[in-house]
């Protein structure tokens, strides 16, 4: 489902500010019964803003072991060998490979790495605003935790895990002289 996103965001490149900006997933636990609720911390990424949205382009970094959820041993288990693996992969990227009006919205397409491997995701924009100084977007996606290369926990865990961004970001720096 797209939302009626106008983008307003005047063309350039920003930077991803890191401390301001959120990552959150939320998957089902033990069969489906139990939601649960974590956050990611970003290290940082891009958002460029062309003059013709369809060739805008993001991308993200997050850093894998700052997983955290209500539950000191699942974000143990969670950046452990078994799932994220977070010290042998201590980030999980994302890069867009398009951007497409759909209905009265836009959707990012994009590739998401996790362990080391390559899987498709689909995100939805649901707000690009204009800030002094950038820009905040908001958008969210389902990420196919198996296609992701995060098979363990498969009677435990769902496999759709949803991930909701809340993005600022400033001007990058030019470096023209």
């Amino acid at each position: 489902m797209t939302t009626n996103v106008r983008v307003t965001v005047l063309p350039g490149t920003y930077t991803i500010d890191a401390e301001r900006s959120t990552c959150r997933l939320t998957a089902t636990h033990v069969f489906g019964l139990k939601p649960v609720a974590a956050t990611v911390d970003l290290r940082g990424g891009t958002i460029t803003v062309a003059a013709d949205p369809a060739a805008s382009s993001a991308s993200a970094v997050l850093d894998a072991a700052s997983f955290r959820s209500d539950d000191h041993r699942r974000n143990k288990d969670i950046t452990g060998k078994k799932f994220l693996d977070a010290a042998q992969h201590p980030v999980i990227a994302f890069r867009s490979t398009g951007c497409r009006r759909a209905g009265a919205g836009w959707l990012l397409d994009g590739v998401l790495r996790v362990r080391g491997q390559d899987s498709d995701v689909t995100l939805t924009l649901e707000r690009a605003e204009p800030t002094e100084g950038g820009c905040h977007v908001v958008a969210s996606g389902v990420v196919d935790r198996v296609a992701a290369g995060v098979t363990t926990g498969r009677a435990i865990i769902a496999r759709p895990v949803a991930i909701s961004l809340d993005l600022y970001a400033g001007q990058a720096p030019s470096f023209a002289r």
